[in-house]
């Protein structure tokens, strides 16, 4: 017996797919019915699904296209390359010393500190 069965009992309405793999067995899958039949408004549904995905399209590439004109913020930039530690601990001794002196500023606007008081930068 070559375990093969040809009766195969089919209802009225049922769809069959014979689906083939890498090793060619043949797999004979049911189709559900929530697949075969279309649920209300799936026409008007879709049609506006894609719509708005166009729309966010053409939306993203005025919007890219803006950017690249230099009319606006461009994001965060990701660097090409790595940092090495000491890199990473200049950038980062820059960037607060840089607060530093913001501070120094606020605080002089305030009056809670002179113009000719020193910042304790780091180095």
């Amino acid at each position: 017996s070559s375990g093969i069965n040809a009766e195969w009992p089919l209802r009225p309405g049922q769809i069959l797919l014979g689906v083939g793999d890498n090793f060619g067995t043949l797999h004979i899958l049911e189709v559900p019915w929530s697949l075969r039949q279309p649920s209300p408004n799936e026409l008007h549904s879709m049609a506006a699904y894609f719509d708005r995905e166009c729309s966010r399209i053409d939306y993203y590439k005025d919007r890219d296209a803006n950017r690249s004109q230099g009319g606006g913020d461009t994001g965060p930039t990701i660097p090409g390359v790595l940092e090495t530690d000491e890199e990473e601990e200049e950038r980062l001794k820059k960037s607060f010393n840089n607060y530093l002196n913001l501070e120094k500023d606020f605080l002089v606007k305030l009056g809670l500190k002179g113009q000719d008081d020193p910042v304790d930068l780091l180095h």
